[in-house]
């Protein structure tokens, strides 16, 4: 059967091809080492790998009075060097040995498999005849495979679950696995108390291993940017709150409470009566004109509505889980759920893409399945019409309030307007910037900007700025500032001498942090740390002079610290690119005394 098989030309054209090996890759058996030190697997000749598998199946119904009575025991046979894909079609199976399962016991294998043994000798010693080659092609038995009582079986183990040993891996005893649990990779539901008013359900995918790992856990799923302690309900002391020390403590499904830990800075009596301004009024003033802190987030969480709105929602969801029955929505409903919806995407942008309305819609179906519109493809897609159009109602709403970000825009669709399209010159954020033209802040107008425009450009004038009067000014005149970058669009050169502090490194960092929302250093950083394996890779792998390049810069880093190797990438990536180096970045000495 073998070589019939082997003789079809469609068979032995995927069996044939032998696959290149990938250094640090497993995708075929060949690149195991069981093949590579096998005398009948190994090299590029091509050579016969069978697999063979054996279970023992029911032809009567296996809950009858007849279990077990006709119970019949298959080995069965595949060509292993065609590919994984085309392996498992019914077609590609060929059965070896079928039996009574009782006969297996009553023989043994030894000589239920005799047969099969010999074949397989035969194949190994002396091989099959393939017309289409024109020769002999010699091969073995590459695997095995059998269920858990199959393979014991086959090993002359005891055919059980219920042994001290029941698993042929870990060796675990029966008794090990019941005294130990096995918690490493369950998910752990949390109800974390932040405040009284502010309490949350968290579930990890892991459980933490120490108290350490799950305040790390919890300020990523919180977005918690303070060091804090834990406390939990402890249920031997009527699940009043304890301080948590060790993680065995915490019960399965436990109750833990936020504690915020002030940290205290050590300030010198000369600091405290300094005329320097302080950093409180500098962070309150930084606050003032930032209407935006996060950007869009990945998944809408819906907001709540009216407490009218929350009870007829919550009564259509309960009829729709019962009964199946849609929610009729009036006007009257539609108007506060589409108004409060707007409201919430207004707090991350004023003009949302058509994406970001899919995601609101489909969170609002989501959350509450009665909404859903049975005629449409995406159950909501009314619902992101109708976002669109409210969403363009609230901004005209906004705009007549006064708010910049949307003012600027007003008059731009007329019939008679002149220019490009009024589609075309809409000023909106397009590259994630969260506060795009922020309103003046509360108190100032625009000639007491000026004024603290003018503070600005006199003290850098200075020999030594003092710079937390740059870093309060410059916060405090942030809109000002966006407004002249939206509206005017001035030249750089006119940027330097009216806000000659933007262009000092730290309010490069400050005003990426006031526009975007992110830390810019950090952000570079880990884009760099990202990116720098695959970078290094290349530079190792290119020739010529731009490889002598980056090979003597590569000699010159003999650590693997995190700065030397940003260091490494970054003097490297003009090379690799074309560019000079020199232009890019400039050498110095530094003289140590």
């Amino acid at each position: 059967m073998l070589q019939k098989m082997l003789n079809r030309a469609d068979i032995l054209d995927k069996a044939l091809p032998i696959q290149k090996h990938v250094q640090h890759e497993y995708s075929s058996y060949r690149d195991g080492s069981y093949c590579n030190d096998n005398d009948l697997l190994k090299g590029e000749e091509f050579k016969i790998a069978v697999g063979l598998y054996t279970d023992d199946f029911e032809v009567s119904n296996p809950l009858g009075t007849s279990r077990k009575k006709h119970k019949m025991s298959a080995v069965y046979w595949v060509i292993a060097n065609v590919p994984s894909k085309y392996r498992s079609t019914l077609h590609s199976i060929q059965l070896a040995v079928l039996c009574k399962a009782s006969h297996v016991k009553e023989f043994g294998y030894s000589k239920i498999l005799h047969p099969l043994i010999n074949d397989l000798a035969s194949l190994e010693q002396h091989g099959v005849y393939v017309e289409k080659l024109g020769e002999c092609v010699k091969g073995t038995v590459l695997y095995v495979a059998a269920d858990n009582l199959a393979a014991h079986s086959l090993a002359g183990f005891f055919e059980s679950f219920m042994v001290e040993r029941f698993c042929r891996f870990c060796m675990v005893t029966r008794g090990e696995m019941q005294a130990n649990e096995i918690t490493t990779n369950q998910k752990m539901p949390l109800r974390v108390i932040l405040t009284e008013a502010d309490i949350r359900k968290v579930i990890l995918t892991t459980r933490p291993s120490t108290v350490e790992d799950l305040i790390s856990k919890l300020k990523e799923s919180l977005e918690l940017h303070y060091n804090f302690s834990l406390q939990y309900q402890d249920p031997e002391f009527n699940n009043e709150l304890c301080n948590l020390t060790h993680i065995e403590e915490l019960p399965e499904k436990p109750t833990v409470k936020i504690m915020p830990v002030l940290e205290l800075v050590l300030v010198s009596s000369d600091e405290v009566f300094s005329d320097t301004p302080s950093t409180a009024d500098t962070d309150i003033l930084s606050q003032s004109s930032l209407e935006r802190q996060k950007q869009w987030p990945e998944s809408f969480d819906i907001p709540n509505f009216s407490v009218d709105v929350e009870y007829r929602l919550r009564q259509a969801d309960l009829l729709f889980m019962s009964e199946g029955t849609y929610l009729k929505v009036s006007k009257e409903l539609k108007h506060d759920i589409l108004e409060r919806l707007a409201e919430m995407m207004y707090s991350y942008t004023a003009y949302p893409t058509a994406a970001q309305f899919e995601s609101v819609a489909a969170a609002l179906i989501n959350k509450h399945p009665c909404l859903q519109e049975p005629g449409s493809t995406t159950r909501c897609c009314g619902w992101k019409n109708s976002l669109k159009h409210k969403m363009g109602n609230y901004r005209t709403k906004r705009r007549q309030s006064g708010c910049l970000d949307v003012a600027v825009n007003a008059g731009k669709r007329g019939r008679h307007s002149a220019g490009q399209p009024g589609n075309k010159r809409i000023k909106k954020a397009n590259k994630g910037e969260l506060n795009y033209l922020p309103n003046l802040p509360d108190g100032f107008n625009q000639a007491a900007l000026e004024g603290a425009c003018q503070v600005l450009v006199d003290e850098m004038q200075k020999r030594t700025p003092n710079g937390p009067l740059v870093k309060q000014k410059m916060d405090q005149t942030f809109a000002l500032r966006r407004k002249e970058v939206v509206e005017s669009e001035p030249t750089i050169s006119t940027m330097v001498k009216r806000w000659p502090a933007l262009f000092t490194e730290d309010q490069v960092f400050m005003e990426f942090s006031r526009i975007v929302g992110k830390n810019l250093k950090q952000e570079f950083y880990e884009s760099i740390d990202r990116h720098s394996p695959r970078l290094l890779e290349l530079f190792r792998s290119k020739r010529g002079n731009v490889g002598q390049l980056l090979q003597q810069i590569s000699q010159q880093t003999n650590t693997t610290e995190p700065t030397a190797i940003r260091t490494q990438v970054l003097r490297g990536l003009p090379i690799i690119l074309g560019d000079n180096p020199t232009n890019f970045f400039k050498a110095g000495f530094v003289r140590i005394r």
